[in-house]
C-alpha cells in the first residue's frame, strides 16, 4: 500500500523525503505523533514477560501507524501504535495468530508477545495470552527484532531486487510462506482499510458484488458521495476483465496471505531472504493473490511511471520471481490463465479499499484522492499502454 522507508528490523525510519509533488510520494509524510520512550515502557510493563525500555532507536516514517524499534534490557524489539479509528482488536489479532502459525510451520518471522490481562493505568489490556494492548484510543503490538540483514530498508514500495538472484530467492520465499499457510482456517477479517483483499473484481455478477461491498464500508460510500466521483461509470473499466477471471478465480484455494511481500519486508542473507515481517496487510485470499502482489511491487516501478516514464517496468524480475515461485509451488493451468488479469486489477480494488484508512483516520482527501487516482484508476489503466501490454505478454510467454 504505502511507499516507506525503514528503520533496521522495523517498519520505517523517519526520513525528509522530497516528493516534489509525486502523488505516489506525497503519501509517505507520517501522520502520527511519534512513540516516545514513557509510553514504550508504559507498554512493555504490561507484557506476560516485562522489559525495561533504554532508548528509542528510531522511530517510523510510514503513514498508516507509529512505529519504534526501542533498545530494551531483553534486546532489540518493535512496537506499532494503531489508531482505533482505524484499526481494532478484531482485525489485528487474527493476522498476529497467523505469523505465530506460520512460526510454528517452520517460516522464520518474529511472533507478536503476550500482555498480562488486567489494567494499569489508562492501559486496558485484553485477556490473558492477547497480543494486543489497548490504551485510550491506541492499539499497541510488540515483538522482538528478527535477525538478518534489512538490505531493503530505505526501499520505496515498488523499488525492485537489485539482482535477478534476488528476485528468484524472493520467488521461493513467498511460495515457501503460501505453502506454510495452508491450515490456517480462520475466515476473512471484518472489512477495514488496513488489509489488502482481492474478490470484489473477481465475481461474475459485478453489480449484485458492488452493493454488497460498498454497504460493508460506509466510509467509502462517504467519500464518493463527498467527492461526487462517478464510480458507476469507473466501474465499466473492470467489467471485462472481472468477468474473464471470475469463474477460473473462484475455483481457487482460499488462504492466509502475507499480502504485501515487497523486498522491504524481508530480511536478507547471501542472496535470500532470511525472515519475512510486517504482515499488516494479510488477510484471507489466494496463493496466486500473494504472488501477484509480489509481481506487482517489483515489477513496475509506479512512482517513475506516474512520473511519467511508462516504460518503467522489470519483465526480467518478473520473469525471476515466477520461475523461483514455481520452483517451490507450481502453479496450476488454472493460475496460469488469469494471473495476467488479476495483476491487470489487484491494485485498482486495493484502491477503493485503503480509502477507508483515509476517511476513518487522516480525513486528508487529498490522501484519499490518491487511493481513486492512481491506485484505482491509472494503475488499471496503465495496463492499456504499449509498455502495460508488453510485460503482460511478457508474462504470459514466461508461463507457458
Amino acid at each position: 500500500m504505502e511507499v516507506k522507508e525503514r528503520c533496521v528490523h522495523g517498519d520505517g525510519v523517519k526520513n525528509s523525503m522530497d516528493t516534489n509533488g509525486n502523488s505516489q510520494l506525497d503519501i509517505v509524510i507520517q501522520r502520527w505523533p511519534d512513540i516516545q520512550l514513557e509510553e514504550a515502557q508504559s507498554v512493555f510493563d504490561l507484557l506476560q514477560s516485562p522489559v525495561r525500555a533504554r532508548a528509542i532507536v528510531s522511530n517510523s516514517g510510514r503513514p498508516t501507524a507509529a512505529a519504534a524499534l526501542i533498545d530494551t534490557d531483553y534486546g532489540l524489539m518493535f512496537m506499532k501504535r494503531y489508531a482505533r479509528s482505524v484499526r481494532d482488536v478484531q482485525t489485528i489479532e487474527p493476522y498476529h495468530r497467523y505469523v505465530a502459525y506460520l512460526a510454528n510451520k517452520g517460516i522464520c518471522t518474529p511472533i507478536f508477545l503476550p500482555f498480562a490481562s488486567g489494567s494499569n493505568s489508562d492501559v486496558v489490556v485484553q485477556k490473558t495470552g492477547d497480543t494486543t494492548a489497548i490504551r485510550g484510543n491506541d492499539i499497541y503490538e510488540v515483538y522482538s527484532a528478527a535477525e538478518g540483514e534489512d538490505r531493503y530498508g530505505k526501499a520505496l514500495t515498488w523499488d525492485p531486487p537489485a539482482t535477478l538472484s534476488e528476485a528468484y530467492c524472493l520467488g521461493e520465499m513467498l511460495a515457501s510462506i503460501d505453502l506454510a499457510s495452508s491450515g490456517f482456517n480462520e475466515p476473512r477479517m471484518v472489512p477495514n482499510g488496513m488489509t489488502n483483499t482481492f474478490g470484489l473484481f473477481a465475481t461474475p455478477d459485478l453489480d449484485k458484488q458492488w452493493q454488497q461491498w460498498i454497504a460493508q464500508r460506509p466510509s467509502v460510500s462517504e467519500y464518493l458521495s463527498m467527492t461526487k466521483r462517478d464510480i458507476v461509470h469507473d466501474l465499466e473499466a473492470i467489467r471485462p476483465y472481472a468477468s474473464r477471471i471470475a469463474h477460473a478465480y473462484e475455483q481457487l484455494e482460499s488462504t492466509w496471505i502475507h499480502g504485501d511481500p515487497h523486498i522491504s519486508n524481508f530480511l536478507w542473507e547471501n542472496d535470500g531472504p532470511c525472515a519475512v515481517i510486517d504482515f499488516g496487510l494479510a488477510d484471507r485470499n489466494t496463493a496466486l493473490f500473494d504472488l501477484v502482489m509480489a509481481l506487482e511491487r517489483h515489477a513496475i516501478q509506479w512512482v517513475e511511471v506516474s512520473a511519467g516514464k511508462l516504460d518503467a517496468y522489470r519483465l526480467d524480475v518478473a520473469e525471476a520471481i515466477l520461475k523461483g515461485y514455481a520452483e517451490v509451488r507450481p502453479l496450476s493451468d488454472i493460475e496460469k490463465e488469469i494471473l495476467p488479469d488479476v495483476l491487470r486489477l489487484a491494485q485498482a480494488e486495493a484502491g477503493l479499499n485503503w480509502l477507508q484508512y483515509y476517511m476513518n483516520g487522516t480525513r486528508r482527501l487529498e490522501d484519499a484522492a490518491w487511493c481513486y487516482d492512481s491506485c484505482f484508476l491509472a494503475h488499471m489503466q496503465w495496463f492499456d499502454t504499449i509498455p502495460g501490454r508488453d510485460l503482460l505478454d511478457g508474462i504470459r510467454r514466461a508461463l507457458d
